[in-house]
């Protein structure tokens, strides 16, 4: 998780750790079940082949992280990178960050938000309360988050 901090590897490591249920993270909800902390084996060149992204990266050998970006959207109509570069529209991140939040607002913000979800992953609550990826770790000693994902209920 400190390594890659992605929500992939919180949802697995909340799995791991017995988290179940709904979890909300940036763009989907997500169903932990007891299947979910599992290690599925797949040679690298099957995952290759199910993956027209990673095969096309390999093929091409993009020279810079936006030219990553650029295949991945050509293919699937998602740029890579938008996502980490894009707030609400009208929205600006609070002056000061998570540490100018109020906890008890920004949980209820949170509540609302995740529509009956019993988790959501750090980025999801860093996007919806207007803050960058960046401000995840302040956000975590904010909100008392010592788990991959933040626990509503």
């Amino acid at each position: 998780m400190a390594w890659h901090p992605s929500e992939a590897s919180a949802l697995w490591a909340a799995a791991v750790h017995g988290a179940r249920g709904t979890v909300r993270t940036a763009h989907h909800t997500v169903e932990l079940t007891d299947a979910s902390p599992g290690l599925y084996h797949l040679p690298l060149e099957e995952a290759v082949a199910h993956n027209p992204v990673a095969r096309a990266l390999i093929e091409e050998r993009p020279a810079t992280l936006e030219e990553a970006a650029g295949l991945s959207h050509r293919l699937t109509g998602i740029h890579g990178l938008a996502p980490e570069r894009a707030r609400t529209p009208g929205q600006e991140p609070p002056v000061g960050g998570a540490a100018s939040l109020d906890r008890d607002d920004a949980v209820k913000t949170l509540h609302e938000a995740a529509a009956g979800a019993g988790h959501v992953t750090f980025r999801y609550a860093a996007r919806v309360l207007g803050l960058a990826w960046t401000d995840i770790p302040a956000l975590r000693e904010l909100l008392g988050g010592d788990t991959p994902l933040l626990r509503l209920r």
